[in-house]
C-alpha cells in the first residue's frame, strides 16, 4: 500500500481556502460600500432639497 502524502497537498489546499475566503470578504466589502455610498448620496440629495426649500421660504430672501 502506498502511503498518502498530505504535507504539500494539504498546505496548498489551506492556502487556496484562505485565498477564497479573502476574495469573498473583499467582494462583500465592495458590495457593502457601493450600497452604503448610494444611500449616503440619496440622503445628501434629500437634505440639499430640504435646505433649498427652507431658504426659499425664509422671509427676507429676494
Amino acid at each position: 500500500m502506498i502511503p498518502l502524502r498530505s504535507g504539500p497537498t494539504r498546505k496548498g489546499a489551506s492556502m487556496t481556502e484562505y485565498i477564497i475566503i479573502v476574495v469573498l470578504v473583499a467582494v462583500a466589502l465592495i458590495i457593502a460600500v457601493t450600497m452604503y455610498g448610494k444611500t449616503v448620496e440619496e440622503k445628501q440629495m434629500e437634505s440639499d432639497v430640504t435646505v433649498d426649500m427652507e431658504l426659499d421660504a425664509a422671509p427676507g430672501n429676494p
